[in-house]
């Protein structure tokens, strides 16, 4: 199901699955070329979303670029204000089977996100992430037994 296509831009050799939605909400949604979205691929696209070109974006994945106000008391959550900061894919990541992005992070260049993944922060270029949140376990390219500094752990 694509909605408001006007502020929809897929790029060319981008394959769609059966039952994508890709929902912008008054944002954009941006799809490099030579991608893939699998089928049951969910965007929300109301802060923006950016997917690189040669991505690959798993079964059942969601995209969801703004965030539910919950403060305000003498609001029904329905009515409570969004804040809506944006999601970037960079070129050639890899998101696994039913992960899901939350607003405001950039997955880096040739990553990759595990299946079931729940990402709430930044993923470094060539990152290998799992687990919910989602924490870095190594960095493409290096042996699986070198550790990766993490920002908690200094370089």
């Amino acid at each position: 199901m694509l909605q408001e296509h006007d502020r929809i831009a897929i790029g060319e050799r981008t394959l769609v699955g059966r039952h994508v939605e890709l929902v912008p909400q008054g944002g954009s949604i941006t799809i490099g070329s030579d991608c893939s979205l699998n089928n049951y691929v969910v965007l929300y696209g109301a802060g923006g979303i950016t997917v690189g070109d040669g991505c690959r974006i798993a079964t059942g994945v969601v995209i969801v670029a703004f965030n539910h106000g919950v403060d305000d008391l003498t609001l029904p959550i329905r009515c409570q204000p969004i804040t809506a900061r944006g999601v970037v894919v960079e070129d050639d990541a890899w998101i696994g089977a039913r992960s899901i992005l939350l607003d405001g992070v950039t997955v880096g260049s040739g990553s990759v996100i595990g299946a079931g993944s729940v990402v709430t922060r930044d993923v470094p270029a060539y990152a290998m992430v799992a687990g919910n949140p989602a924490r870095v376990l190594r960095r493409r390219g290096v042996s699986r037994w070198t550790a990766v500094p993490t920002p908690e752990s200094g370089p």
